[in-house]
């Protein structure tokens, strides 16, 4: 949001910096947001996290810049077990704040833990793997995977309520509400656990009473055809044979008991065996998926070196590039000179970065069509620097204010200019070192108000440097030495050559400053 006033921007304030006009509607929406985030405090204070991550996402939808709001979020989401989540909302809010921002050290203490980040990377592929056995519908499997992961992260509630919605189905209502009143432990008003615990105590309630109120435990059966006892039959009482009746009764024992035991004991004993046998395929599903992964692992990891060799190779090969382009322009540049054409002679020099230049040789050309051309295209180069700046071609400005420093590097105006495109194309850290180099090197510059003026604006800049725009020295021991008195000299007159530049450039970016409307202040 911008300041209607001064259209300068609005950042987590509603007070403009610039020319201190309240905007009531920033006002009403920082207010609102802070409300929400207050409400989610409370929320996660008594370990209701579903209702927390509501309302500090209702926050930033008023005020995406609340960093405390997005922090909190991002710690809701870690005691959750979403650490990815987690990750993702410190990220963004180290992206609006980077200075004295704590989510910068909650990122710190991640990335400082490999072996946490290796459990979470675990934890979710883990639950992916679960998914993906309910969707073969291999709930047993399912179940085994879902238990390791609340192990590994136990207060991973996707996880709780996924085991108890399994639970549920296999209708093991016991374990499925013992499992969810973990979920509960963690986040108290979570709507999908409620609604899951809801659906267990109807599905898994008290037994039914009759309409006395009692249990029916007992029932008592009232047998229809009664034995009868009748007496006086007339016949007399016969003795038969105990012995054969005996072994009768001892066979039939016999064969009850080996019916007996092959009812119950043999399917109890294939039971055990089915089970060791189910035990065995899931170990052993379990060490191929392990296997799996880490081939999976080992692939990428050879992905990726490949792809850095790639990076490796393209690096080496621009570097290679860059060096023969800067022999080529210096050829080029030493063939104008011998042809008296010092001005293209000049602008090619001008396009050689100094840190390109490693034969002793070479060098020694270089500074000698430099100071021969230096007087000459200075002014040009920083005219049409100038112009792209005019023309809001920052990118451009600073690739002419650049080539000026590198003929000049006392080009006090160059110096402001670089700040100035790099503060418009938002590049703090850059203008800052500029702004700052102006004003330790160049105290007496007419434009020295306005560098202030303008590392004002950028806000705390204490821990940015001065720029070191020093030319290269690109020159031999010996030369150098050998050629100081005449350097002396020649850098007298270019100073008093450059203090006449210095005044007429003056004036015209005087005029600049004062004429240009574009809300950059130039």
């Amino acid at each position: 949001m911008n300041c209607i006033k001064c259209n300068m921007p609005l950042e987590n304030v509603y007070v403009c910096p610039h020319c201190g006009h309240v905007d009531k509607v920033a006002k009403k929406i920082i207010y609102s947001s802070n409300w929400h985030y207050n409400q989610g405090l409370a929320k996660a204070k008594v370990r209701d996290l579903s209702g927390a991550v509501t309302s500090l996402s209702q926050s930033l939808k008023y005020n995406k810049r609340n960093t405390d709001a997005r922090n909190l979020l991002g710690l809701i989401y870690y005691q959750m077990g979403e650490i990815v989540a987690a990750l993702s909302e410190w990220v963004i809010s180290v992206h609006f704040q980077e200075r004295n921002n704590i989510a910068a050290d909650y990122i710190q203490a991640i990335q400082n833990n490999p072996a946490k980040l290796k459990a979470a990377n675990k934890v979710i592929q883990k639950y992916n793997l679960a998914l993906s056995y309910m969707q073969e519908n291999n709930a047993d499997l399912a179940i085994i995977e879902l238990k390791r992961v609340v192990n590994m992260s136990p207060t991973y509630i996707r996880a709780y309520q996924l085991l108890g919605l399994l639970y549920m189905q296999r209708k093991q209502y016991a374990a499925a509400r013992k499992v969810l009143m973990r979920a509960v432990k963690v986040d108290r008003n979570n709507m999908t656990t409620l609604r899951y615990l809801k659906e267990v105590n109807r599905l898994h309630g008290k037994p039914e009473k009759n309409q006395h109120g009692r249990k029916e435990e007992f029932m008592q059966i009232n047998d229809p055809n009664p034995i009868v006892i009748e007496e006086g039959s007339g016949q007399n009482y016969a003795d038969y044979n105990t012995g054969f009746l005996s072994f009768i009764n001892i066979l039939i024992g016999i064969v009850i008991g080996a019916a007996v035991i092959w009812l119950l004991i043999v399917p109890s004993i294939t039971k055990t065996k089915a089970s060791e046998y189910n035990q065995a395929v899931v170990e052993y599903s379990a060490q191929i998926s392990e296997r799996n992964k880490n081939i999976d692992d080992l692939q990428n990891q050879i992905t990726d070196l490949k792809s850095q060799l790639a990076q490796y190779e393209t690096t080496a090969s621009n570097t290679v590039d860059d060096a023969g382009a800067s022999e080529q322009k210096l050829i080029e540049a030493a063939s104008n000179y011998l042809q008296q054409n010092l001005q293209d002679a000049g602008m090619l020099i001008a396009e050689i970065e100094p840190a390109a230049i490693t034969n002793a040789q070479e060098k020694k050309i270089y500074n000698i069509i430099k100071e021969a051309t230096k007087s000459s295209v200075t002014e040009t180069l920083y005219a049409n620097g100038k112009d792209s700046f005019d023309k809001k071609d920052y990118v451009g400005a600073i690739d002419g204010m650049t080539k000026v420093l590198r003929m000049d590097d006392s080009y006090s105006y160059a110096v402001f200019y670089m700040g100035r495109s790099y503060q418009l194309l938002g590049d703090t850290g850059n203008a800052a070192g500029y702004y700052k180099r102006l004003i330790q090197s160049y105290p007496n510059s007419d434009l020295i108000d306005d560098a202030r003026k303008y590392l004002n604006q950028l806000g705390d800049t204490s821990s940015i440097d001065a720029v070191d725009i020093s030319s290269s020295d690109t020159s031999d021991t010996a030369d150098s030495s050998a050629n100081s008195s005449d350097s002396s000299d020649n850098s007298n007159d270019s100073s008093d050559n450059s203090n006449d530049s210095s005044d007429n450039t003056g004036d015209n970016t005087g005029d600049g400053l004062s004429d240009n409307g574009d809300g950059s202040g130039e």
